[in-house]
């Protein structure tokens, strides 16, 4: 074994670890994939065989003790993330959270704290990268549209309509405060325009009650349709529209940014609209060098290289890592807690 090489164990190797995390990393030079450990030692040994794992844990607790380890990703949905990350981390080894951080801000700050105690280790937790996301990002701080005055982001599908069928999504003891895709676009909001400085907050459950996959009958907590406006720490007003009820299913997904120089528009896909002051909106053909791509595995690998070499936690090529992701989770409890109380929330007091 190179002293370069990086031995990973896997706790939770679901549907996107197989199609992106687990592939990717067998993709990188110097990576060995060394231990798993499923809900069942079946699918434990299903993914050692697809993924050439050396061998398979039937205790998470027990693939995080091994001494032949030294990264751990965590594929299992949010309510095991606090307990799980904080092991891996007082283990010794660099951590790497799939999905959002955890259930709630309670949950959060304890693991930044654990993230912190050891800052010789890389912690991150993975993105949802949009592909012209750190273009416009780029714009917003460049100043090309100016000082910006407002932002507007709906997000509209009919991913919650079906009354017979319910995912971790879509229950609480699974996803704790997370609300749909919200953290998603938290993060992202965060990296271009930066955070609220306060929010007002409405949620709706239209479809209280579902039958899952066995015929029970589900009590949903999670919301399906959210209301939030508030101030950005920028002094930029901001409003967003949240909705996995939508009837018609088409889907509309749109991040409008306004400024005093100029207007971009951005469907969250591959278009993007930029208009200076007193022009019209024209696309943009943004170049395939400066577009987003799936990179994660690569960036956490290089970063616990980087590690190793002794380089600084900010300097190491990952993001979003538990600082980052504590000002969504952050976020989410504003949301919910003005929901709760009716009144706006300032952020910097939770």
């Amino acid at each position: 074994m190179s002293a370069d090489t990086i031995r990973i164990g896997f706790i939770g190797a679901g549907s996107i670890s197989r199609s992106n995390h687990l592939p990717g990393l067998a993709a990188i030079d110097g990576v060995e994939l060394v231990a798993v450990c499923n809900r069942s030692p079946e699918s434990s040994q299903a993914v050692a065989s697809e993924f050439s794992f050396s061998t398979t844990e039937e205790d998470w607790k027990t693939l995080i003790g091994r001494d032949d380890i030294d990264a751990v990703f965590i594929g299992t949905w949010p309510y095991m993330h606090k307990e799980m990350s904080t092991a891996v981390l007082e283990a010794g080894k660099h951590c790497f959270c799939q999905a959002r951080m955890c259930m709630n801000l309670a949950e959060a700050k304890p693991m930044l704290a654990t993230a912190q105690a050891h800052p010789n280790l890389v912690n991150m937790i993975s993105p949802a990268p949009h592909p012209l996301e750190h273009y416009l990002r780029d714009v917003v701080h460049s100043g090309r549209l100016g000082q910006i005055t407002s932002v507007e982001l709906r997000v509209i599908g009919g991913g919650n309509l079906d009354r017979t069928s319910v995912t971790w999504r879509e229950r609480t003891e699974f996803s704790g405060n997370q609300i749909m895709f919200i953290g998603i676009y938290a993060e992202m909001l965060n990296a271009i325009v930066g955070p609220y400085e306060s929010l007002s907050a409405s949620l709706s459950t239209p479809i209280a009650e579902k039958t899952d996959e066995s015929g029970e009958t589900v009590q949903i907590g999670i919301p399906q349709v959210v209301a939030i406006s508030g101030r950005l720490e920028s002094g930029a007003l901001a409003v967003e529209h949240h909705s996995g009820v939508s009837a018609d299913e088409t889907g509309v997904s749109s991040l409008t940014i306004r400024g005093l120089e100029g207007t971009a528009i951005y469907d969250l896909g591959d278009s993007l609209q930029i208009g200076a002051a007193g022009e019209p909106m024209s696309a943009v053909d943004v170049p395939a060098e400066r577009r987003t791509g799936w990179t994660v595995e690569e960036d956490f690998i290089g970063a616990v290289r980087a590690a190793r070499a002794g380089t600084r936690p900010q300097d190491r090529p990952v993001r979003p890592d538990f600082a980052e992701g504590i000002l969504y989770m952050r976020k989410v409890e504003a949301v919910h807690q003005s929901a709760r109380t009716g009144k706006a929330v300032e952020l910097a007091k939770l």
